[in-house]
């Protein structure tokens, strides 16, 4: 598999978010895991480009935390 339709929602810091889209402490999430990504058609690339952008952002608020 090398993308996914589904996934957990995350803030712009890559924060996983519950049910009351409140970030969950410690947890982090990029990339393929990410929700919402994709909709109705798998775009070219934006699998590396989310794991890139949301990866920096979320390794740098892990770092920080």
């Amino acid at each position: 598999m090398t993308f996914t339709f589904g996934g957990v929602r995350v803030d712009e810091q890559g924060r996983v978010l519950d049910a009351g889209k409140k970030p969950l402490p410690g947890i982090y999430s990029a990339g393929e895991m990410v929700g919402g990504l994709y909709y109705f058609n798998y775009g070219s690339g934006t699998g590396l480009t989310a794991g890139a952008v949301i990866g920096r952002r979320a390794g740098e608020a892990a770092a920080a935390a």
